[in-house]
């Protein structure tokens, strides 16, 4: 997509202006968390005990729980409620999940199933019929959704539909309006050759800092400014598409540099509220709709990426994801068509970047 030219900052009004991604649909979040698929479903009990115990986050007391369920298990997420909510496949896990305090639920396929029909279909990823595609694990659905856009009946997309359908009763095809791409875009501006995205994070390692961004914007420049035109530095490592993350070394040492009240990564359970700041849209709130997202570019295929309802549009690319005081991904991509109800973006995740570059947050 073109980028966004520094200094010009789009206003986000009731309704924003979609700007003319190429047709990359993400996955429709099932951001409708109340609204449970009609499976089998223990319900939550009045009684519940209050999880995680004292002292353990809520992510690790998931994983923890998850674990001990091996094969039974099939994800876990919060619910509109603020309870965590773990998918099980029989009674007896039902009964270990009520036993450790948090509320089961019980679903027709395990998470082995599923993660085995998103390899199926990532098999399709790069080809002509997937561009405008995106699909994924979706634990409030227990399905593997792929979103599909509205308009788009062309007979190579047609066919990949067609091919999904046949991996069998585990993916769902949704219909979704609009569609995603690469956005250029803790939410500062950041500036090169006249476009502008967001910064995520700022790092730290081998004795230097560096600006955490997209890889979709550190591939279109190497030296980096303020939006008041101070120098910031020069860029260190792109990595898009595949993944979408970028460093950029602050060579200038002048600048204040901070992460605010950021103090960890991680990645809090689906369902979470989260926040997003970028420097078109500012701070906008959602949801985590789930991880491992697969999102098919015109530029190419993103994996792992994390899909939330949070607003973004183009200059918020590179922004930072947040969760409280956990840092927990850099703004890639979103929907045409404005910040609608049931928005759809995507991030990447943040310790993933961090780790593949040998820094921790400042």
């Amino acid at each position: 997509m073109p980028p966004l030219p520094a200094g010009r900052r789009r206003k986000v009004a009731t309704v924003n202006r979609g700007v003319h991604l190429r047709r990359v649909v993400p996955l429709l979040g099932v951001a409708a968390v109340a609204v449970l698929p009609a499976f089998g479903t223990v319900p939550a009990t009045a009684g519940a005990k209050p999880v995680p115990p004292a002292g353990q986050a809520l992510g690790a007391f998931a994983d923890q729980l998850t674990g001990r369920l091996g094969a039974q298990a099939a994800g876990a997420y919060v619910d509109r409620d603020g309870l965590l909510v773990v998918n099980v496949t029989t009674p007896a896990a039902a009964r270990q999940v009520t036993a450790a305090g948090a509320t089961p639920r019980v679903v027709a396929y395990g998470i082995a199933r599923l993660d085995a029909a998103k390899s199926a279909l990532d098999r399709f990823a790069g080809g002509r019929g997937a561009v405008g595609l995106a699909w994924g694990v979706d634990v409030v659905a227990n399905a593997v959704v792929v979103s599909v856009p509205a308009s788009d009946h062309d007979a190579a997309t047609n066919a990949l539909v067609k091919r999904a359908r046949a991996v069998g009763g585990t993916v769902r095809i949704r219909r979704v309006h609009g569609a995603v791409r690469p956005m250029l875009g803790p939410g500062d501006a950041i500036t090169t050759g006249g476009s502008r995205c967001s910064v995520a994070a700022i790092g730290t390692g081998g004795g230097g800092d560096y600006v955490v961004t997209a890889g979709h914007c550190t591939r279109i420049g190497t030296t980096w400014s303020t939006s008041g035109g101070e120098q910031i530095g020069t860029t260190q490592a792109s990595s898009f598409p595949g993944n979408d993350y970028g460093t950029i070394r602050v060579t200038n040492g002048s600048l204040q540099l901070s992460n605010d009240n950021l103090t960890e990564v991680g990645r809090p359970p689906a369902g979470s509220q989260v926040i997003k700041k970028g420097s078109t849209t500012g701070t906008t709130s959602g949801q985590i709709v789930g991880y491992d997202r697969t999102v098919n570019y015109q530029e190419g295929t993103v994996t792992g990426l994390i899909e939330t309802t949070v607003c973004t549009q183009p200059g918020d690319s590179g922004g930072s994801l947040q969760s409280g005081s956990t840092a927990v991904g850099i703004t890639s991509g979103g929907r045409t068509g404005g910040c609608t109800a049931n928005y759809q973006s995507y991030f990447q995740p943040l310790d993933e970047a961090l780790q593949s570059q040998g820094l921790t947050l400042k």
